[in-house]
């Protein structure tokens, strides 16, 4: 306790004792400075605490503010390499890094980005002595076997490598229904289906040729990265490559072509590891097995197709990490919180409906623009940072919004809404979940939105001068600049979807792409963040390809590359807490002092029980049952950005 202390001034602390604050021994190793760190950040994180209380520097009862004074406080920043964001995170919003993340998580990872290294740092990344693929499984389950019960580590948590077949086509195609990008698997043009067609002409793969000429309509999908380079800044035959941080890197732009059986079967049927603009001036390898119950391929040493997979896995990485998941999550919704805090005062229904799904979001999007992007993400790239930061601009300002919602995002990419429940989808859970929680979501924004008390008819939107204003800021080169928000709303139906797809984005969305990342990429050769050597130049080179040659593309040699892409996902995967979880957020709602939220939060609860047990079945119906899908359930489900 402190006695005979002024409060009136913060001078006053300058004599007072701080507790908490204890001299440790230099550490002899680096479990012994992991647990120092992760005590110090918990004694930190209290001290803190302690001295708000006692100097009354910042209320803990929420305040409420003008529409000019949150005008004020919500300014944007234009003039750095990010997109549009918020200037400063206003006092009472600032919410400090150890109170968002793991402390334990979060020492570790600065433990390793500053290199502070021990003698004992090598148990947490392979080095070239685990020269083959066999040998790096085998490292991967003793780490796993070995995780202490006081300090854990990524190992702690199963990931993709304790899989006897995680390299297989069949897990390789399933991430793009399940996995932590599962948003941009598109039915495939004709320009791509002719493309690959010719080029089987050209390599006399008669196989191939049988399979294009007999299939279904409808039945050939791609995941296509061909549009890196024009969206970096980059020249179509440009290397792309970031040799910063004292380890070459190599980016690519795959482009894979996949069959869809009418049972329901994603196989993989040809890949270019890195397309230059077009088919003549990239390689492109087919698979063996045009028919995936063919048996006869050995295909854990079909190295340069496996090769090839490590090239679409890390082409999704980038576009996983930078865009799916940064931009049109993080970024977007920031965007959304800042106009909507300049522009919606307090009391409107709009502003009191998106709240509460804000929560750290500004916090966490500073530390990342600080941190994340430039001390993490970059370094382990293989692109530059200029292509990085152009490749996230573009993205940001083109970030179609209506074309986004997610009944038209999934008839767009050839998924139609009411064929998801057939055989030919049941293996998509990701859609079949995220378009029933999209309606559940929708229902809830609805039954408030279309009560007479807010919005009786398209008029009374029309009319509302606020949300004018919020599609002005949002659309202003002053504000956000984002072109393809509405120019402006005015019916009730636009209105409640709009509303819903910020919410959606906050929370289904953003759950789905963040909290599968440490079961898929911590164990690194799954999802590589870049390759550690050059592409090859033709197909010959390629067929070529052993075993060395993808060990060659690892960062066997790159330990902090290395421990940087397998704990970050571990980092930014921590459990969903209770008091986070969108249950909790409709039971809270259904307490509103608002009998129409209150109301519209009870059904909302009710309709969320529901679905947690139609996820459950979904998942039940995957042909791979030994990699449930349930990121999506209500009571994992995150209400707002929180990591």
């Amino acid at each position: 306790m402190v006695h005979n202390v002024s409060l009136s001034s913060r001078k006053a602390l300058h004599n007072v004792h701080l507790p908490y604050m204890v001299q440790r021994p230099k550490p002899t190793g680096y479990n012994v400075a992991l647990k120092n760190a992760a005590e110090g950040y918990d004694k930190a994180r209290r001290m803190v605490a302690w001295l708000y209380d006692i100097a009354d520097y910042e209320s803990s009862v929420p305040q409420t503010f003008s529409l000019q004074q949150k005008t004020d406080k919500y300014t944007w920043e234009l003039s750095d390499e990010f997109p549009p964001h918020l200037a400063i995170v206003p006092s009472d919003q600032a919410v400090s890094a150890p109170s968002i993340f793991s402390p334990v998580r979060l020492a570790q990872t600065l433990l390793i980005m500053s290199s502070l290294w021990y003698d004992d740092h090598t148990e947490l990344a392979p080095g070239p002595e685990q020269n083959t693929m066999q040998k790096l499984t085998e490292w991967n389950q003793e780490r796993h076997r070995d995780q202490g019960w006081i300090v854990k580590d990524m190992f702690n948590a199963p990931n993709i490598g304790l899989r006897n077949d995680w390299f297989t086509d069949e897990v390789f195609a399933q991430q793009f229904f399940t996995g932590p990008n599962p948003t941009t698997i598109t039915l495939a043009n004709d320009t791509w289906v002719s493309a690959f067609t010719d080029e089987a002409k050209a390599q006399n793969n008669a196989k191939m040729l049988a399979l294009f000429g007999s299939a279904p309509p409808n039945s050939f999908y791609v995941q296509d990265f061909s549009d890196f380079r024009a969206r970096m800044g980059a020249k179509p035959d440009e290397e792309l490559f970031n040799d910063s941080d004292g380890a070459m890197r190599y980016g690519c732009a795959a482009v894979a072509l996949f069959y869809l059986t009418s049972a329901g079967k994603l196989h993989p049927l040809a890949i270019i590891p890195d397309y230059k603009g077009s088919m003549a001036a990239s390689v492109t390898i087919f698979n063996k097995r045009t028919d995936p119950l063919d048996m006869t391929v050995n295909q854990a040493n079909d190295w340069p197709w496996r090769y090839a997979k490590t090239c679409v896995l890390s082409s999704d990485w980038a576009l996983h990490e930078m865009i799916i998941h940064l931009n049109n999550t993080h970024l977007v919704e920031e965007a959304v919180i800042v106009a909507a805090q300049r522009k919606l005062s307090p009391s409107h229904i709009v502003f009191r409906l998106l709240e509460p799904h804000w929560v750290v979001t500004l916090s966490l999007n500073a530390l990342a623009r600080s941190v994340l992007i430039p001390e993490v993400i970059v370094p382990i790239a293989g692109f530059s940072a200029p292509h990085i930061f152009q490749f996230i601009r573009g993205s940001f300002t083109n970030f179609d919004w209506k074309s986004l919602y997610v009944p038209a995002d999934l008839e767009s990419r050839g998924f139609p809404i009411d064929q998801l429940n057939s055989p030919k989808f049941h293996n998509y859970a990701y859609a079949r979940d995220i378009n029933d929680m999209w309606t559940t979501l929708k229902k809830f924004v609805s039954s408030v939105l279309q009560d007479a008390q807010y919005y009786p008819d398209d008029a009374s939107v029309a009319a509302d001068t606020q949300i004018q204003a919020w599609c002005d800021e949002m659309r202003s080169g002053m504000g956000a600049g984002m072109t393809n928000f509405p120019e402006s709303i005015t019916t009730v139906d636009d209105l409640v979807d709009m509303v819903t797809m910020c919410i959606h984005i906050a929370a289904p969305q953003h759950t789905a792409v963040n909290y599968l990342q440490q079961y898929y990429q911590t164990f690194v050769p799954n999802k590589p963040s870049a390759l550690f050597s050059p592409l090859p130049k033709s197909i010959a080179q390629l067929q070529k390809y052993t075993e060395s040659d993808l060990m060659a593309a690892l960062p066997l040699n790159a330990k902090r590359q290395w421990l940087l892409m397998a704990q970050i996902p571990y980092l930014l995967s921590m459990q969903v807490q209770e008091d986070e979880n969108i249950v909790t957020y409709a039971a809270n709602a259904s307490t509103d002092k608002d009998p129409i939220i209150a109301s519209a939060g009870r059904q909302l609860a009710a309709d969320l029980k529901k679905l947690a047990a139609v996820f459950l079945a979904n998942s039940s119906q995957l042909d791979d049952q030994n990699t449930p899908y349930d990121v999506l359930a209500p009571e994992q489900l995150a209400n707002a950005i929180v990591i």
